[in-house]
């Protein structure tokens, strides 16, 4: 095993709690203007906000156009029609929160301590320099050494070209490296189709049906399960 790859939002980076105050704090900015509760609120801003990040995965959106897309269809919700510019206006709110509230997972900094011996990347489904500055943010940037991203490539996970381009830039074969992300479909499926390791984080202990899958619960199992390999 010369090269690990890691996931980088729900890996390393607690997102969700991140994305949540990030929501929250924008809904009590613009609560007024909303009828309904900030319950329904948070659900509608993700299912809206998945909605457009995919469009930015599919090559529809630029990464700036996404935000401007998602912030404009939330106002839609109540009859408000604004412009591009006041839509970027009104996101930076959300986006302040939420990149103050960038944090590692707690066994992150420990893990990485420990693969020094390992080249390491990331593969990632996001905006090459958005995700940079979330890793400069954790103060783990430097910790890698190839930061693989869709919005630079062109190509999203679960496409096998991006872990194939990965692979390049680290010259190492797939069956040399091995990939850990939380995201059982994007991250491990496709890694057993290209020939990588894929090591499921299962953060959320999700119940699974799958058979011969590596599956860890925290990073506090990687060493020993590499050790396996």
């Amino acid at each position: 095993m010369e090269t690990i790859f890691f996931d980088l939002d729900g890996t390393l980076l607690d997102h969700v709690k991140a994305e949540c105050l990030g929501i929250k704090g924008f809904y009590q900015e613009y609560k007024a203007d909303f009828l309904f509760s900030e319950d329904i609120f948070y659900k509608q801003w993700c299912i809206i906000g998945d909605k457009h990040f995919g469009r930015f995965l599919k090559g529809e959106l630029s990464y700036s156009q996404q935000r401007i897309e998602r912030t404009k269809e939330i106002f839609s919700l109540i009859g408000q029609r604004i412009s591009d510019k006041e839509a970027e206006k009104r996101f930076q709110t959300y986006l302040r929160i939420y990149e103050e509230s960038w944090e590692p997972f707690d066994d992150v900094i420990p893990c990485l301590k420990e693969l020094k011996k390992y080249k390491l990347g990331i593969i990632s489904n996001g905006d090459q320099e958005h995700q940079i500055m979330k890793l400069k943010s954790m103060k783990i940037l430097n910790n890698f050494d190839i930061i693989v991203t869709a919005g630079e490539t062109g190509f999203a996970k679960p496409d096998l070209k991006i872990f194939q381009i990965a692979c390049e830039r680290a010259k190492v074969s797939p069956s040399d490296c091995c990939y850990i992300g939380d995201d059982y479909k994007n991250d491990i499926l496709p890694c057993r189709k290209i020939g990588i390791k894929g090591i499921w984080l299962n953060r959320d202990a999700e119940k699974y049906e799958q058979k011969e899958i590596n599956i860890i619960f925290s990073l506090k199992e990687l060493k020993d399960m590499l050790h396996m390999q």
